[in-house]
């Protein structure tokens, strides 16, 4: 009994490694393609997308627009290729997005400080109109005071002589 016991194990396990030969390439995971080339056969392509040879299109969109006709393989990489792609264009929009909001903070403030240079200029102007207006008031009082002490010692000196001329 023990050794038909143990003849059947030995069998079972003959089976087994032998299945395991037999079935183990069904349970192999085949490597993700890394390029365009291994994920998709150049026929397959050229069939799909003809009009690439022309130039009439880009690659990516032919493939993109005929993703239902490619081959499992080939779909797979170009789904994982678009997804990436867009997720690159994303982050490049959010970092130009940043940057212009960046410079437009930098615009505003420069605006800003202009504003308020030309506040302090304008005052400034205002300021020195008003002290040139006090000054030539002023100067202007000097002036009439001047012309009247003239005019009495003209007054003065003329009536010295006529009292010489006497």
């Amino acid at each position: 009994m023990k050794k038909i016991i143990l003849f059947g194990l030995v069998c079972t396990m003959g089976v087994s490694t032998a299945n395991a030969g037999w079935f183990g390439d069904l349970f192999k995971k085949e490597a993700e393609p890394q390029t365009l080339a291994e994920a998709c056969n150049t026929d397959e392509i050229t069939s799909i997308c003809p009009e690439i040879a022309l130039g009439q299109k880009t690659l990516t969109e032919c493939l993109s627009e005929n993703i239902k006709s490619l081959s499992k393989k080939c779909s797979k990489y170009v789904k994982k290729s678009i997804k990436e792609n867009k997720e690159l264009v994303l982050g490049t929009a959010e970092s130009a997005t940043d940057a212009v909001d960046g410079q437009v903070a930098d615009a505003k403030s420069a605006v800003a400080e202009k504003k308020a240079a030309a506040a302090d200029a304008k005052t400034s102007l205002k300021n020195k109109k008003a002290e040139i207006k006090a000054n030539a008031k002023a100067a202007g009082k000097e002036l009439k005071n001047a012309a009247a002490a003239v005019k009495n010692d003209a007054v003065e000196t003329g009536k010295s002589f006529k009292e010489i001329a006497k």
